[in-house]
């Protein structure tokens, strides 16, 4: 008995040593967990493929993914993260709230790679308060949009719109014309954007004159170029040139008036719509939806005369968190996979599936837009336009989404909803951008 105990420990201790040298297939791989989001209809079996391939390259790290949904996801990270567990990479961008965790991982000093290869404005999205945090998977763009047949109807020269942008007057001129009955009986409108949100008005404001909401001197909203932004939006609504109801029209319904020529110009869109007006064009050639064909084009926001145009736009990727008990060489590990999940072919397929910017020299060499030429040239000119990432601390970002929530989102309802003039909801930015909460 008592030599089949002593056979037992020699043979327990010879396969520890045994693995501890790395035998077999028994060898201990270093866990690096991501978690994502269906950036695109075949991104997670790119992902799948692009995870195999980095594993067959390094065989002593394991990749595991999840797949979040919009819905969900954010909340489920955010528990992630307070909790101090957050995965080793995560799909976003940068925010002042993950940098107060102290899991939110600076890469400045950590990366392998060229970064003179990638676009600096899409990777100035990926930094915060002066350090890098992640790598942009693409930039995203937003975008105005008109119905072709339309605008040639009308005899509006896009092209020159495209490649020079336009005025709020030229676009109220042009916008004018598209009022009217359309060939179905319905009302056309010259103008159709979502009413459920500040986007609009965002997207006027940073065309005349003020780039960003809050900056280090406080609110920048209380300023008269905000009250001509709404005075102007109040001037479509009370014309006609855009719909009375505007306030309760979401993206789903913009898009149902766009797809039912009822407007000739609306927002928001993305470059991607090119594609999804192709597909849907498709459908209704083979049967499968019923509709009348149109094709889109890109259009610049306008901006007021004198001002200069600006792009909504930003960048998305992988950031690289750590837990509170992660060693450096797991840190290093993490960093390897995120140089591939935001390498260039992930850019070129992801950019190409979205018809976005290619923001890699070595994608754009390699992968093509589904784009029109026209609608290419345009969204390239609109992506050099994006601005930098506001450059305002963590504290202040957190004090500039508290106001727009609270503040900016209820009074652009009542201006839109016509509860307010744009003189009142002026007042009652003024009056709030004063309050101390608000205040750097």
């Amino acid at each position: 008995m008592k030599k089949l105990l002593m056979l037992s420990t020699v043979t327990g201790a010879m396969l520890v040593a045994l693995t501890a040298c790395g035998g077999g297939d028994e060898e201990k791989r270093d866990v690096v967990k991501v978690w994502t989001y269906p950036v695109h209809g075949e991104y997670e079996g790119e992902l799948k493929e692009s995870i195999a391939a980095f594993e067959k390259e390094n065989p002593t790290i394991k990749v595991e993914y999840e797949v979040l949904s919009w819905a969900e996801g954010l909340q489920k990270f955010d528990i992630a993260l307070n909790s101090g567990s957050p995965p080793d990479l995560y799909f976003g961008r940068p925010l002042g709230k993950y940098k107060e965790t102290e899991l939110l991982v600076p890469i400045d000093d950590k990366l392998s790679i060229d970064l003179s290869d990638y676009d600096e404005i899409a990777l100035d999205h990926m930094t915060l308060e002066g350090s890098m945090y992640g790598l942009p998977l693409y930039q995203y763009l937003h975008v105005w949009g008109g119905n072709k047949a339309l605008l040639e109807e009308y005899d509006v020269d896009y092209g020159k719109i495209q490649s020079e942008g336009w005025t709020w007057d030229e676009f109220y001129e042009l916008a004018s014309i598209g009022e009217q009955k359309n060939d179905h009986g319905d009302q056309q409108y010259g103008f159709v954007f979502q009413g459920v949100d500040e986007e609009l008005l965002d997207h006027l404001a940073r065309n005349n004159g003020i780039p960003y909401r809050m900056t280090e001197e406080g609110i920048q909203w209380d300023d008269d170029r905000i009250v001509e932004a709404m005075a102007f939006i109040v001037k479509l609504r009370d014309e006609g040139i855009m719909p009375a109801e505007t306030a309760a029209i979401d993206a789903a319904k913009r898009q149902e008036m766009y797809y039912n020529y009822q407007a000739l110009f609306y927002g928001r869109a993305i470059p991607y719509a090119d594609a999804i007006v192709q597909n849907r064009n498709q459908e209704i050639q083979d049967g499968v939806t019923e509709g009348e064909e149109l094709d889109f084009v890109l259009l610049p926001i306008p901006h007021h005369e004198g001002e200069v145009e600006v792009s909504q736009g930003g960048a998305e990727g992988y950031l690289l968190f750590t837990q509170n008990n992660a060693d450096d060489a797991h840190i290093d590990n993490s960093v390897k996979v995120l140089e591939h999940l935001a390498g260039a072919d992930a850019i070129g397929k992801t950019s190409s599936a979205l018809a976005l910017p290619i923001i890699h020299k070595e994608a754009a060499d390699k992968y093509e837009l589904p784009l029109s030429d026209e609608n290419r040239l345009a969204a390239e000119r609109l992506a050099s336009n994006v601005l930098p990432p506001n450059p305002i601390t963590s504290e202040l970002a957190a004090k500039d989404d508290m106001f727009k929530t609270q503040v900016v989102v209820p009074t652009f309802q009542g201006l839109i909803s016509g509860e307010l003039t744009p003189e009142e909801a002026f007042e009652k930015f003024k009056t709030e951008a004063a309050a101390a909460k608000y205040q750097p």
